[in-house]
């Protein structure tokens, strides 16, 4: 029978890998961030190297680091929608192409505890076929409602895009999915992500789990937002913001 786990914040699905002590999962993760920050992927030859994710702390934006590199995945598909992905995300997955790691990849390799083999893949959800045999099925609420999106436009994407993964021929039925909420990164739709659980146990026969407690995020505080004005430390996150992003449209990483 398959289970749906209902969580608050994503990184509690680490929690409960650990608590299964699951190990070489196939997951197919839906959701707009990558949540691989610290990772740096040589996709060419399918290995990822540590360059500080997994030593951070646990987080939302790390939890699939940590599950790398503590052996609990062996296979990613990362399905995102457009807007979303790396061009759209501000702390992201690296790959060993990107322009920032380009002269320092060896260096990085180096320095790194050591490498694991990881297939991986990135998908628009346009081009997602659906699930393949045995892959672990993880949504994050904001793959549908991120508050990246026009407010006035979420309402619609969330019909269109339900309409769109409930029409799916899913031959491959999951014996274990989550879904998490990300306040955070997600507009306040909360009854029809409720609603999205309701349909996504009809569709599959599924039990629901539901978690509330959450281990804490790390609390970085930069040295510079303890000397400088409030004032001018927002304008300059928003200023290092808007060039990154622009970077990524460019191609810049």
């Amino acid at each position: 029978m398959t289970t749906i786990y209902v969580l608050e914040k994503h990184h509690q699905l680490l929690e409960i890998w650990r608590s299964q002590n699951a190990t070489n999962l196939c997951v197919a993760h839906l959701d707009f961030h990558c949540d691989m920050h610290g990772l740096l992927i040589d996709r060419a030859a399918q290995r990822a190297y540590d360059i500080g994710g997994a030593r951070a702390g646990l987080g939302q934006g790390t939890f699939l680091t940590h599950a790398i590199f503590e052996g609990r995945i062996q296979r990613v598909r990362w399905v995102h929608d457009v807007p979303g992905g790396r061009r759209d995300d501000l702390v992201t997955v690296r790959y060993e192409t990107d322009l920032s790691v380009r002269l320092t990849r060896g260096h990085l390799m180096r320095q790194s505890p050591g490498s694991v083999p990881l297939a991986y893949e990135v998908l628009t959800y346009s081009e997602w076929s659906g699930l393949e045999a045995g892959e672990f099925l993880d949504i994050c609420w904001d793959v549908f409602a991120c508050n990246y999106y026009a407010a006035n436009t979420i309402e619609s994407r969330i019909e269109s895009r339900v309409n769109t993964f409930f029409e799916r021929d899913f031959t491959c039925v999951p014996e274990q999915i989550s879904i998490c909420y990300s306040p955070e990164y997600s507009h306040p739709t909360r009854p029809q992500f409720e609603s999205f659980i309701q349909r996504l146990a009809e569709r599959f026969q599924a039990k629901i789990e539901r978690f509330s407690d959450y281990p804490p995020e790390p609390v970085y505080t930069s040295r510079y937002k303890k000397v400088l004005p409030r004032p001018l430390y927002k304008v300059l996150c928003t200023v290092k913001d808007q060039s990154n992003l622009w970077l990524r449209r460019h191609d810049i990483y």
